[in-house]
């Protein structure tokens, strides 16, 4: 029998929490609400009396996930990386970005040669662009 973790809704307070330095995800972040599940459901079933590789077993998570979430203090202290407020090429074309997924425009390649548009001639020497 598979034990499911626990709601997000009770690891986590509530919902539209502004980030802080201890809780840098507000509630309803995807990652953010899986990883607080998955921390809980590790430490509960750890409680419980289940070795890690009986909880990976159970979870149906590798053996090295189970170990980070066991070792960490806080599902809070899993929270960094890539997504913590760092600088990205996209930022000047957020807005247009924005704006025009909201009219419906989903085609990433669509959008791409608009944003290329708007960079000018430098764009077309972009080492990542796809001929």
């Amino acid at each position: 029998m598979r034990a499911v973790p626990p709601d997000a809704s009770e690891a986590s307070p509530a919902a539209g929490v502004d980030p802080t330095p201890e809780q840098p995800w507000p509630t309803g972040h995807r990652f953010a609400d899986r990883a607080r599940a998955r921390h809980a459901a590790v430490h509960e079933l750890l409680a419980a009396g289940h070795s890690r590789r009986a909880i990976a077993r159970r979870l149906r998570i590798g053996q090295n996930t189970v170990l980070k979430y066991a070792d960490a203090p806080a599902p809070e202290s899993l929270f960094h990386g890539q997504w913590q407020g760092r600088p990205s090429k996209l930022d000047p074309f957020k807005a247009h970005l924005d704006r025009r997924w909201a009219e419906g425009c989903t085609n990433a390649w669509q959008l791409w040669e608009e944003i290329k548009s708007q960079q000018g001639p430098a764009a077309a020497d972009c080492p990542g662009r796809v001929p």
